[in-house]
C-alpha cells in the first residue's frame, strides 16, 4: 500500500478542465432558464393561445352546425385552453400589464368563456343558435384585434 506518503497517487484533472466544465454547465443552465421565461416568448405564446382558442371556437361552431351532440367531456376540452390562457395572462401581467395586447387578450378570454358557457347552456337546454353565432363572431373579431395589436407592438 502506498499510504499517506503518496497523496498524488491518483490522476487528477487539470484545473483548466474543471473550469471549462463549470463554464459549460453554467452556460447550459442559463440558456435553459432563459428559454422557459414567459416574457421572452410573450408574442409567440400569445399567438399560440389565440390560435388554440380560435380552433376550439371553430370546432364548437362546426359541432352545433352539424347537429352533433356536445358531451361533458367536450366541455372540459373547450375549457382547458381557457384555463391555460388565463394562467399565461396572470403570469405575464407582472411584466406586461401596460400592453394593449394583453388587455385585448383578457377581453378575448372573457368572450371565449361566455361562448363556452353558452355552448354548455345549449347542450343542456337546446334552443336557437343565434346568440351562439353572434358570440362566435365576437370571439373571432377580438382574436383578430389581438393579433393586430401584437403585430403593431
Amino acid at each position: 500500500m502506498l499510504g499517506r506518503w503518496f497523496p498524488n497517487r491518483q490522476a487528477r484533472p487539470l484545473a483548466s478542465q474543471g473550469l471549462a466544465r463549470v463554464s459549460i454547465l453554467l452556460c447550459l443552465l442559463l440558456s435553459c432558464s432563459l428559454g422557459g421565461c414567459y416574457w421572452l416568448k410573450y408574442e409567440k405564446l400569445m399567438h399560440t393561445h389565440i390560435q388554440l382558442m380560435s380552433a376550439m371556437t371553430d370546432k364548437m361552431n362546426r359541432l352545433w352546425e352539424d347537429n352533433d351532440p356536445l358531451t361533458p367531456a367536450m366541455m372540459n376540452e373547450f375549457l382547458y385552453p381557457l384555463e391555460r390562457a388565463r394562467d399565461f395572462s396572470r403570469i405575464v401581467a407582472q411584466r406586461y400589464a401596460d400592453r394593449p395586447s394583453l388587455t385585448a387578450f383578457n377581453q378575448l378570454l372573457d368572450l371565449y368563456q361566455s361562448l363556452v358557457t353558452e355552448a354548455d347552456r345549449l347542450r343542456v337546454q337546446p334552443g336557437s343558435l343565434d346568440h351562439f353565432r353572434s358570440q362566435t363572431q365576437a370571439v373571432r373579431d377580438q382574436a383578430a384585434r389581438v393579433e393586430a395589436l401584437l403585430d403593431s407592438e
